[in-house]
């Protein structure tokens, strides 16, 4: 009986560790209008972008397979997994302190930095220890770095950086941003000079 009830204890904890961010409400593609360079994808879950020559890009609310590295938080936050191809002839540059999101109430929210995202996730999970729960069985490591440590390690990794993108090349990662301390909502997402057009998202799918 003893046995069973332990592994019930380690099956809730790895459950919890991989499960979605708390406060993080899932966010659904929203067409607007007819430019036929943004798409939404087959399964509905992030717009696709061709600006021809130049890039091509697609972003959306990320599968629980991206997340995992991160500890629940009641911190409410609009995380988002964008992917950049430079289809160009030469370098594109990436500006992540111009991308921004506007929500229904007209309040503006400017992208988070890696540092302000990690404290954020951070003062709302307890301290993370699911994330070190699931890096401990899932990923075979020691447990010995420091959580926090480990995770905003974890988010340097997994996040889209500022910086040149050479001709041809791929980047991807997670951008963040606060979110409204509500359920529902939309947010209009503009990307800088990579896509200055709404790319709107709302908690409620569309029909």
């Amino acid at each position: 009986m003893k046995r069973r009830t332990l592994v019930l204890v380690v099956l809730l904890t790895i459950a919890t560790a991989v499960a979605p961010l708390a406060a993080q409400e899932k966010l659904y593609p929203i067409r607007q209008g007819n430019d036929v360079r943004v798409l939404v994808n087959a399964d509905r879950t992030a717009f696709a972008v061709d600006r021809a020559f130049q890039l091509k890009l697609s972003v959306g609310f990320p599968d629980d397979d991206k997340v995992a590295f991160i500890p629940k938080t009641r911190t409410p936050l609009i995380l988002l997994w964008l992917r950049i191809h430079n289809v160009s002839q030469r370098p594109l540059d990436i500006d992540i302190t111009k991308f921004t999101v506007t929500d229904d109430k007209d309040v503006k929210y400017a992208a988070l930095s890696l540092d302000a995202a990690a404290k954020r996730i951070l003062d709302g999970s307890g301290g993370g220890l699911g994330s070190k729960t699931l890096r401990s069985i899932s990923l075979g490591r020691a447990g010995n770095v420091p959580p926090e440590e480990q995770m905003k390690e974890d988010i340097q990794r997994y996040s889209m950086l500022s910086g040149s993108l050479a001709a041809g090349a791929v980047r991807e990662g997670f951008i963040y941003f606060d979110a409204p301390a509500r359920k529902k909502f939309t947010a209009s997402l503009v990307l800088g000079d990579l896509w200055s057009s709404a790319l709107v998202f709302s908690t409620e799918k569309q029909r």
